[in-house]
């Protein structure tokens, strides 16, 4: 529905304070379907009570760009997902707001240029060659893999070489458990707003705790490694170590330095993988798909590695990767705060309103998207008609668009073009549950038998 101009002034739709108990057990047993559900019911933007607090729920693009894009210095991140973020990955650039996050964007954002991710093409094919290597027993034997660990660790060595120039194989397992830890913990307390403090010594908040340390320790050894090379690379790391303030001519502080990499390493592996890991799971059941893919591939590879020059020749490839990141928005939710009262389509937003968009709401809209719940990598190809801006948003938009949007474009379509040519993945289960956590993660992982092409 377009915006209509409505009544003026008055409070969104909604169930009130009542909530219907199936709606209660729709969220509670599936948040994705409960959400879709909801929604249908109350339209493109709706008020919803949860623990005390009046959400506001947008799902029209119009309404999407006027909290991200054009009143978007009403609309803060201090929210209680960003809160929470805060706890594991600290002041750093996804959670961060105001000067804060302008200052750290400007230094960080030149590590992001496209001049940068050039090296980003052999990193990924270097490391999807040698994923593949570690599968061998596997793909001889037939085997089952989990490919969502497996894209857990490719997506770490791959941010670790490209940004920080380090070799992350060995801790791969390690910081990747971590990092679930973390961030499976806060989703928890979010859902479980009751449950006692992070001090008190519980075996959930002992194991948060323990990752924590981990991943302090990994970006301790990270820097500590960086300030005694002689010769640093020209990377990220080595560009943030030697950034400064342009207003006071400070460098980085050392817990400045340390949320910054955690973030990156949390935001910049964990989200990416989730997309690949859905990206196999589609292709292995939508077999067109798969041989429209592999006749891409042939045709332009021939059975040569894929190199960062091939991407636009791979139009196929990379709209495979973004119809999977359609149906599975890896930042499935966006949340923010009112600082002040606004209205939005002819409704009022109270301040300290929170405003909820969702990704997977907004690009499975059966108004803007066709099909909007069947995997059509076609609707992405160049000359395509597609519906218009704020229609597509998991990687947000505005100022706050992710600062990783082309990091991630270049690594997904070239990890899909290496590994696609040489294994098969056959589907051990035709449907596999969804768990709506930080990004969205199969349940109990994704098995799928491999096999050489």
């Amino acid at each position: 529905r377009a915006p209509g101009p409505g009544p003026r002034r008055v409070r969104p739709p909604g169930p009130g304070r009542l909530l219907p108990l199936e709606e209660l057990e729709a969220l509670r047993d599936d948040p994705l379907d409960g959400l879709i559900k909801i929604a249908a019911r109350y339209g493109d933007l709706f008020t919803y009570p949860i623990a005390l607090q009046t959400i506001y729920v947008l799902n029209h693009p119009d309404y999407i760009a006027h909290v991200l894009v054009t009143n978007q210095r009403n609309y803060s991140k201090d929210t209680f997902q960003f809160n929470l973020l805060k706890t594991v990955a600290g002041n750093g650039l996804l959670s961060s707001d105001g000067e804060v996050w302008r200052k750290q964007r400007r230094l960080i954002q030149p590590g992001f240029h496209h001049s940068r991710l050039v090296r980003l093409g052999p990193i990924a094919e270097a490391a999807s060659q040698r994923m593949m290597g570690r599968w061998a027993p596997h793909l001889d034997r037939g085997e089952p893999l989990d490919v969502e660990q497996e894209m857990l660790r490719l997506a770490l060595e791959i941010l670790g070489e490209a940004l920080f120039s380090n070799d992350m194989g060995g801790q791969a397992e390690v910081i990747t458990g971590a990092v679930v830890e973390a961030l499976d913990h806060i989703v928890f307390r979010a859902r479980h707003p009751l449950t006692p403090p992070a001090w008190v010594p519980t075996r959930r908040n002992r194991r948060f705790q323990h990752a924590l340390l981990t991943l302090d320790a990994a970006v301790a050894r990270l820097l500590a490694q960086r300030r005694r090379a002689a010769n640093p690379p020209d990377d990220l790391l080595t560009m943030m170590l030697g950034a400064r303030d342009a207003e006071t001519g400070e460098p980085m502080s050392d817990t400045q330095l340390r949320d910054e990499i955690d973030t990156l390493l949390i935001a910049g592996h964990e989200t990416v993988a989730s997309a690949l890991t859905w990206t196999w799971h589609l292709l292995a059941t939508h077999p067109a798909a798969w041989h429209e893919l592999q006749d891409e591939l042939a045709t332009v590879l021939g059975g040569r590695p894929p190199t960062l020059d091939d991407l636009e020749r791979l139009p196929y490839t990379r709209a495979v990767f973004d119809e999977a990141m359609r149906l599975y928005p890896p930042n499935w939710i966006i949340t923010r705060r009112a600082e002040e009262p606004d209205e939005i389509g002819g409704y009022r937003v109270d301040a300290g309103g929170l405003v909820l968009v969702s990704p997977y709401l907004i690009q499975r809209h059966p108004e803007f998207w066709a099909r909007p719940n069947t995997f059509d990598p076609t609707r992405f190809l160049p000359g395509a008609t597609r519906p218009g801006k704020h229609t597509y948003v998991h990687f947000g938009a505005g100022p706050r668009l992710c600062i990783g949007r082309h990091f991630s474009l270049i690594e997904g379509p070239l990890v899909i073009a290496a590994v696609a040519q040489q294994v098969r993945f056959t589907a051990l289960q035709p449907q596999v549950a969804v768990e709506a956590l930080v990004t969205l993660r199969p349940r109990d992982g994704l098995w799928m038998r491999a096999s050489r092409r």
